[in-house]
């Protein structure tokens, strides 16, 4: 099996990705989150009020880490991150992490009506190059 084929069935599996950023006094921040990954980027749902999401909207830079404690296996991507508001436009992705993870999903007009009330935002990841860039070990 080719490397990409290894990588793109090792991020479809349910599992945290780890999504680190640089605070405003050069502290780095990081934080589990479940996510979605649709070939071209990592999805995290995140709200107003917590700290990443103040650290990419300062600073779209962040670097990404999805691992397998058990098998040590983990995959390391630098991102570039997009913090995007439009809830009903971004209704896929948030329905895509949800149901990786197993979790039922409501109709689209209760689950905006959800995000809305928490104050989500999805953040966006693209990888800062190509796969043969990223940092891959134990999936060889």
């Amino acid at each position: 099996m080719a490397a990409s084929e290894k990588v793109k069935e090792f991020l479809a599996e349910a599992r945290n990705i780890v999504v680190a950023g640089v605070r405003r006094n050069g502290d780095p921040h990081l934080s589990p989150n479940w996510f979605y990954w649709d070939s071209e980027r990592f999805y995290v749902s995140t709200t107003r009020h917590r700290v990443k999401y103040r650290v990419f909207t300062d600073n779209p830079r962040g670097v990404v880490l999805i691992d397998d404690s058990t098998g040590f296996r983990y995959v390391r991507v630098p991102v570039t991150v997009e913090v995007r508001e439009d809830l009903r436009a971004e209704l896929p992705r948030f329905r895509a992490i949800r149901e990786k993870m197993g979790v039922a999903v409501p109709s689209d007009e209760e689950f905006l009506a959800w995000l809305q009330s928490e104050g989500r935002v999805l953040l966006a990841m693209t990888p800062d190059g190509p796969l043969g860039t990223w940092t891959i070990h134990g999936l060889d």
